[in-house]
C-alpha cells in the first residue's frame, strides 16, 4: 500500500501525476496520490485540478504558504498508507518501471529509506543555465557513487520511506525558506541509525530555474544553514561550507570575505559559474557569521 505525496508551488504537476497514475494502475498496488499546493494562489492550479478526475488521486491548495518542511509533514499526516513516496512536482520518472522498482524494495526492508536519484536533460538551453551545471556536477551521481556516501546524496525530490520511520524523523518546520531541509533530515536519519539505500530509479528534474532565481534560492539555503548552526541543530563544522567558514573565522578573515558577497553574487549570475556560486555561498555565510 503506497501513498504518493507531491508538494507543489506555482507549478503544473498534472503530467507527473498522470504518469505515476498509469504506472500505479499497472502495478496493481493499493495506492493514493496526494498533491497539495503550498499557498501559491497560482493560476496553474486550474491545471492541477484535473488531478481530481483520476481515481485515488486528489489535489487541493492550502490557503497559506507553510514552507517546504511543514507541507511535507502535512502530507505525511494526510497519507492513509504505510509507505510514503515523496516527489517534487517538477520531476518526471526516467523509467516506465519507476513504481515497480520502488515496490520491489519496499517488500524487503521497512527500516530503510530508499533514494532513486536525480537526472538532468542535456538540452542546449539547459546547458547554459547555472542550475543545470550545478545539478549535473553535484546531484546527478550514479548509484554506486551515491551508495558510497548515502547520507550526503539524500535529496527530497525522490525518496521512499516507511511512515513509522518518517514519524520518528519528520522535517524541521522552523525552516521556512527554500533549501537544506534535506541536510538536517539526512543527518537525523544517520544519527538514529536508519540506513539510506540508493537505487537506480531516477527522476528527471524539469524545473530548471533562471540563473538569478537559482542564486536567490541558494541565498535562502545559506540562511537556513546559518539558522541550523545558530540553533545547534547541526554542528559548526558540519559539511564543507560550514567547515570553511569556521576556519576563516579562526584566522580572522571571515568579515573581509563576507564583504565580497555582492561581487560573487553578480559574477555567479552573469557568468553562470559554479566557481563563483561556491565563492558566493562561503562569502554569504561569512557575512552571517553571527549565526555561526
Amino acid at each position: 500500500m503506497l501513498s504518493v505525496l507531491i508538494p507543489t508551488y506555482n507549478y503544473n504537476a498534472f503530467a507527473l501525476v498522470n504518469e505515476l497514475h498509469k504506472q500505479l494502475l499497472k502495478s496493481k498496488v493499493q495506492f493514493e496520490i496526494i498533491c497539495v499546493d503550498d499557498g501559491s494562489k497560482s493560476t496553474l492550479n486550474q491545471q492541477n485540478e484535473k488531478i481530481n478526475a483520476l481515481a485515488n488521486a486528489r489535489f487541493y491548495p492550502l490557503k497559506d504558504n507553510v514552507g517546504r518542511s511543514a507541507i511535507r509533514n502535512y502530507l505525511s499526516e494526510e497519507a492513509a498508507y504505510n509507505w510514503l513516496l515523496f516527489l517534487d512536482s517538477d520531476v518526471l520518472p526516467a523509467s516506465p518501471l519507476f513504481i515497480d522498482n520502488y515496490l520491489k524494495e519496499a517488500s524487503k526492508k521497512t527500516g530503510a529509506v530508499f533514494c532513486g536519484g536525480i537526472r538532468y536533460l542535456a538540452s542546449d538551453e539547459n546547458k547554459k543555465l547555472l542550475r543545470y551545471k550545478y545539478g549535473v556536477k553535484f546531484e546527478e551521481m550514479n548509484v554506486d557513487k551515491r551508495n558510497k556516501r548515502p547520507y550526503k546524496f539524500f535529496f527530497t525530490a525522490n525518496f521512499l520511506i516507511y511512515k513509522a520511520t518518517f514519524n520518528k524523523i519528520r522535517f524541521e518546520e522552523k525552516l521556512i525558506k527554500y533549501g537544506r531541509e534535506d541536510l538536517l533530515f539526512s543527518q537525523t536519519l544517520k544519527a538514529k541509525g536508519f540506513p539510506v539505500i540508493h537505487l537506480k530509479n531516477e527522476v528527471y528534474h524539469h524545473g530548471i530555474d533562471t540563473d538569478a532565481a537559482f542564486v536567490l534560492k541558494t541565498k535562502h539555503a545559506m540562511e537556513n544553514i546559518a539558522f541550523l548552526a545558530d540553533t545547534n541543530l547541526i554542528l559548526p563544522k558540519d559539511g564543507n561550507l560550514l567547515k570553511t567558514v569556521y576556519y576563516f573565522s579562526l584566522f580572522g578573515i571571515s568579515y573581509a570575505v563576507g564583504k565580497l558577497t555582492p561581487f560573487f553574487e553578480k559574477k555567479a549570475i552573469k557568468n553562470a559559474s559554479i566557481f563563483y556560486l561556491n565563492c558566493f555561498k562561503v562569502s554569504y555565510l561569512c557575512s552571517l557569521k553571527k549565526a555561526l
